[in-house]
């Protein structure tokens, strides 16, 4: 080791310390130089920088192919027993761990002299061309040698590993190129880097969800669920209906369409009513839901609203009634007690006349058995011989009058009285 003496000795310890105060940070780096303390001697630290310098990760260099990087090797001056203060030292980056360094013979990948004073410690710059190293794995070391004539020893070095990839290339396979995710957020080594099930690639360039976020509309939604049901995992309220995707999803309407059974009414409109958002006609009825609330004023979730033994579709439908009165036509027998008996829900007459013709038909059976038998019976004792003929033919007559109670109301009780005699 050779060292050249101190011109200013006294300037020299100030220089020492200038030096120590202001060494250089490393740019990417793994090397554990430039902490305050003592001196240490020999290979420090490797770091990376250029436009070759990709990432650092995992303690590999990942580096650009076909573009140059340059390697910042820290090191620190070997202190001998000398006179002198000065020493001269040489960097290598190599894919080789030589024992000795020979100018005339040097295969290293780039190199670099520096002197060092007593115990200095400095970052080189170690620049290796574009090209010299194929894409792929290599271990590389940074050693430092005594640079003197002929053969130097090498006196250290440090080993590191380094990949070189392409910017273009998908190391992970996720379809998201290696240069994109480097100068994005996501990791170029995981194909998922927030773990949604879906590829980093796709998430960016088909779905235009964030890769970085499981969730990126924030909605409780996982982005890979979304997209299985088909929502927008950049919106909360995919269908801006007024119900979260999480909500519609957990209650069974759809997160898709505001109006999930097409009824006229949406989501969050049947859920205050009550009503299946996933079926039109929720009380089965035959009335729609929509139709109920908005034409009608029944109720969806009732078959029969008024309670009158009709379902609402079929008075609507069938009868004409009304489904929200239960006597239509306010005769006191309601509309259900009516179709029963057969008559008429919507005229309120057909009770009365039915009753009036019962009283009264039964009022002229009476008269005629009251005024028209005895006249008969005296009659056909005058006629004689066309009585039996003359009493089958009163009998019959009688039967159809009784049974026509509509007729004696209507006639005159002479009338029938002739009527009969006639006969």
């Amino acid at each position: 080791m050779s060292r050249r003496p101190a011109l200013r000795p006294v300037a020299v310890a100030a220089v020492v310390l200038a030096v120590v105060a202001a060494a250089p940070a490393a740019a990417v780096g793994t090397g554990a130089a430039a902490a305050d303390g003592p001196v240490e001697s020999g290979v420090l630290g490797v770091s990376m920088t250029g436009p070759g310098a990709a990432t650092v990760d995992g303690g590999v260099f990942y580096v650009w192919a076909d573009e140059p990087v340059t390697f910042e090797v820290t090191v620190g001056d070997y202190l001998g027993v000398s006179d002198t203060y000065y020493a001269d030292y040489r960097v290598t980056v190599a894919d080789e761990r030589d024992a000795s360094l020979h100018p005339t013979r040097d295969d290293s990948m780039a190199a670099t002299a520096v002197t060092l004073h007593e115990l200095e410690r400095r970052t080189v710059n170690v620049t290796v061309d574009a090209g010299s190293l194929e894409r792929g794995s290599h271990t590389l070391y940074a050693s430092m040698y005594d640079d003197e004539p002929g053969s130097s020893p090498r006196l250290d070095d440090e080993s590191f590993e380094v990949r070189v990839i392409t910017e273009g290339g998908d190391l992970d396979g996720d379809g998201y190129a290696n240069g994109e995710e480097l100068r994005g957020d996501t990791d170029f080594r995981d194909p998922d880097t927030d773990g949604d099930g879906l590829p980093d690639g796709f998430e960016v360039h088909e779905f235009g969800s964030d890769p970085t976020d499981r969730d990126t509309d924030g909605d409780g939604v996982p982005d890979d669920q979304e997209v299985r049901e088909d929502t927008d995992y950049t919106l909360p309220d995919s269908d801006g209906d007024g119900l979260d995707d999480p909500t519609e999803l957990a209650g069974d309407s759809s997160p898709t369409d505001p109006d999930a059974d097409l009824d006229g009414l949406t989501d969050p409109v049947e859920r205050e009513l009550g009503t299946d958002p996933t079926d039109r006609d929720t009380d089965g009825d035959g009335l729609s839901d929509f139709d109920e609330v908005e034409r009608y004023g029944t109720d969806p979730t009732d078959a029969d609203s008024d309670g009158d033994g009709l379902d609402d579709g079929m008075e609507v439908e069938r009868y004409g009634t009304d489904p929200t009165d239960a006597d239509s036509d306010g005769d006191g027998i309601e509309d259900g007690e009516e179709v029963l008996r057969g008559t008429d829900p919507t005229a309120p007459t057909d009770e009365d006349d039915q009753n009036a013709a019962g009283i009264d038909g039964g009022a002229a059976d009476e008269h005629a058995a009251d005024t028209g038998g005895g006249a008969a019976d005296e009659h056909a004792a005058d006629t004689g011989g066309g009585a039996a003929t003359g009493d089958a033919s009163a009998a019959l007559t009688r039967e159809t009058l009784e049974g026509a109670g509509l007729l004696a109301w209507l006639v005159s009780p002479q009338t029938v009285y002739a009527l009969v005699s006639t006969l």
